[in-house]
């Protein structure tokens, strides 16, 4: 009998997670026995298992667990559950049936991965605490294998104490796989005087706690500016917790709410609907996708390719959010052939923080600091027209400007290394691999899950299953051997990296190189042999890409059903029910200031009105408005959302005359129904609400008109039962446009 073939994996994240189940239970047993080497003592790479220790149901927090990544635990994932997660493994599964939120925290996230190792992994598999120094590899008699030496840490070295002698010890591998994570350690650029404004600097991977935002908000107290460098994800995300709590980037881009208005098309029917989704359910719609196979679109990003993103941004957000959100986004006649790709930013609150002036966006690049007076610097910035500016009264920065993969390869040798092509000035393209970012023909007993820019759940669990197949087949004698063809393949492949590489940053390269995720899993699942799930209350509508359409035959087929039964309730409501999008993106639309008018009993009245956001003033609450008028009558009034499954809902609450705190519930509002244009090509769509107050026999009727994903005017009517003629007043918002 042959025996296994033993598997070193560097990492216990989700990608190191999926690679070990992968390996033990999709081949037969005793094909493979993997082991998991971890530097810290819990899994979840970036991901806390732990809630913060001040919020409630609180648990004690290991002395590592300050290591766990630049995650906040109550941060909320920016993709749904359906994407932030694996095949066979519901989310119910984790947090029970009607506690699963559409958009998990990152500690659920950790639990998640707990429960995931918890049921598919021996306790011997994970070997904590065990931090790989360096790995060597060998070819003895045509066979190669992998010299893996590590370290035992102790608990106490996460806190600076590296005073123990630590002992190396070695053990050998037929096959080493790299799932130690890309985002490895924070990226401080080189630009000339930072290192002179270190005691007012800091990386967004730092804002955690309030304390950590409370440290940058004093330091601009005294009126200075608080400046955030960088224009992808975290940039957005630090720029809008700094203005909650109380900017300067690289290239134009979008931002992206966490719900968008998605037109669906009944194929049975021939109808179409307009209808709210998490953002990943309607960007991975296969039907936005041309008829037959779907292929992986990977190189140099071409001037028509932006134009074509950019129309469908234009086509789902609306005129008044385009106009606001992504900044320098209109283009002159003759420009399309210069076109610098988008970037994307997801948030729910930065669009409204640039429309009321608290956070500013300036396009180009920080080029210098200078120190100025005591805790004050000027900040240069080019332009893309190659022109200058300057921010001063600099009081504070962050660098919002992501991380560096470079420390996830650190233990691989220079020979190694160089046949990788490996730069170190590449953050985007550091290695040369074939195989969808897997591996590389000359060293194929080498692998890769999730190291690439962006890696999403699915395709890590694709890339694991991509090597397994491989290395399954391979002759533990002489290793793996390709066919002349397969060769050829990859041969190819590596030569589009290189080629990609070498384009042009401004203009072709995108923002995440490996970013089509809909042809990454659709080739994939090709290559594999995989049948997508169909859903059959779709009538025939392909609908989106999701891990758990892609599932192979073993363990948790109870879990796949529940997580595609609860795929197509999202997608279609049952008639009677609405799904909580659309709750929540009332809600976030609502954020800023309104012009209204009011007719009544009492005549006509009319002045401002403004939505401004602040903390929660109870755990029970996602978001909170304090609502506050202005004209001839003041009034004031909390708007609360509350993010509980099933049925997230808008509170509207009585508030205290001084401190502005909610005193008392007055009603809730009960999302009716939507009523939407035939296509989206216009762009506007109707949501309807209703609420009653028993203690004045009232009830209010409540109509959204929305543009893309913005309220362009709504209105309520306050109507006094049983007598429905009876109307107390009307109200109508408008946008306030400059504020």
């Amino acid at each position: 009998m042959l025996r296994p073939k033993k598997v070193a994996i560097i990492g216990a994240g989700p990608s190191g997670l999926v690679t070990a189940k992968t390996l033990l239970h999709q081949f037969p047993e005793g094909t493979f026995s993997p082991s998991i080497f971890e530097k810290r003592h819990e899994i979840g790479g970036l991901w806390p298992i732990h809630r913060n220790p001040r919020g409630s149901n609180s648990c004690p927090v290991p002395k590592d667990h300050g290591a766990a990544g630049p995650v906040n635990p109550f941060m909320r994932t920016n993709l749904s559950r359906f994407t932030v997660s694996f095949s066979d493994l519901a989310w119910e599964s984790v947090l029970g049936s009607t506690d699963v939120p559409m958009f998990p925290q990152a500690w659920q996230v950790g639990r998640y991965l707990e429960t995931y190792a918890e049921r598919y992994l021996p306790d011997q598999v994970v070997r904590l605490g065990c931090e790989v120094v360096r790995a060597v590899r060998e070819v003895e008699g045509g066979r190669p294998r992998w010299t893996v030496q590590w370290v035992q840490r102790s608990g106490n070295e996460e806190q600076g104490d590296d005073t123990e002698q630590r002992a190396v010890e070695t053990e050998y591998f037929d096959f080493l796989v790299v799932a130690s994570g890309y985002f490895s350690r924070p990226y401080t650029p080189d630009i000339p005087g930072l290192a002179a404004f270190a005691d007012r600097t800091a990386h967004s991977s730092a804002l955690r706690r309030l304390e950590d935002l409370d440290a940058i908000v004093e330091k601009g107290a005294d009126g200075g500016r608080l400046v955030v460098v960088g224009g992808s994800m975290s940039g957005f995300e630090a720029a809008s917790s700094l203005a909650l709590h109380i900017s300067s980037l690289s290239r134009p881009f979008w931002t992206v709410p966490t719900y968008l208005p998605h037109t669906q098309r009944d194929n049975a029917t021939g109808t179409e609907t307009v209808s709210l989704l998490p953002l990943d359910l309607a960007m991975y719609d296969l039907a936005r996708r041309p008829p037959g196979p779907v292929e992986y679109a990977f190189g140099p990003v071409s001037a028509a390719q932006v134009a074509k993103v950019n129309d469908y941004f234009r086509s789902i957000l609306g005129e008044d959010y385009t106009r606001i959100g992504p900044g320098d986004i209109g283009l002159k006649s003759g420009e399309e052939e210069r076109l610098q790709p988008r970037w994307v930013g997801i948030g729910n609150d930065y669009a409204e923080f640039v429309r009321s002036k608290a956070i500013k966006t300036v396009v180009g690049r920080v080029s210098a600091v200078h120190a100025s007076s005591p805790g004050r610097a000027k900040v240069d910035i080019e332009l893309p027209e190659k022109e200058n500016m300057s921010l001063d009264d600099v009081a504070a920065i962050v660098l919002a400007t992501g991380f560096v993969p470079f420390p996830s390869v650190a233990f691989l040798p220079e020979d190694v290394l160089s046949v990788l092509e490996y730069s170190t000035d590449d953050s985007f393209f550091p290695l040369i691999l074939d195989g969808k970012g897997t591996a590389n023909a000359n060293i194929p007993d080498l692998g890769f899950v999730g190291f690439y820019r962006g890696p999403y759940w699915g395709v890590m669990e694709m890339q694991a299953r991509s090597l397994a197949q491989t290395w399954a087949r391979a002759d533990t004698e002489h290793g793996i051997r390709f066919s002349a063809k397969e060769l050829e393949s990859r041969a190819q492949e590596r030569q589009g990296v290189r080629e990609y590489r070498n384009a042009d940053p401004d203009l072709h390269r995108g923002q995440f190189p490996m970013g089509d995720y809909t042809g990454l899993m659709e080739s994939f699942a090709r290559d594999l042999g995989i049948c997508r799930a169909p859903l059959t209350e779709l009538n025939e509508r392909p609908g989106p890409v999701v891990p758990a359409r892609y599932a192979m035959s073993g363990p948790g087929t109870a879990d796949i059903q529940t997580s595609l039964q609860a795929l197509q309730e999202t997608l279609q409501p049952r008639r009677g029910s609405v799904s909580p999008a659309v709750a929540m993106a009332i809600f976030r639309a609502l954020h800023g200031s309104w012009e209204f008018t009011r007719s009544g009993q009492d005549g006509l009245s009319s002045g401002i009105s403004t939505f401004s956001p602040r903390y929660p003033s109870s755990p029970t609450y996602e978001k909170e408005f304090l609502y506050e008028e202005s004209g001839q009558k003041l009034a004031s009034l909390v708007y609360r959302l509350t993010d509980s499954p099933p049925d997230a809902q808008i509170t509207i609450w009585s508030a205290d005359s001084q401190d502005k705190t909610a005193v008392a519930l007055l009603y809730g509002l009960r999302i009716l129904n939507q009523e939407g244009s035939s296509t989206l090509s216009q762009g506007e769509y109707t949501i309807r609400a209703t609420g009653s107050q028993r203690s004045s026999n009232c009830t209010y009727e409540y109509v959204f008109r929305l543009n893309g994903v913005a309220i362009s005017s709504w209105e309520y009517t306050v109507r006094r039962p049983p007598d429905h003629g009876v109307v107390l007043s009307r109200t109508l918002y408008r946008r306030v446009q400059n504020i």
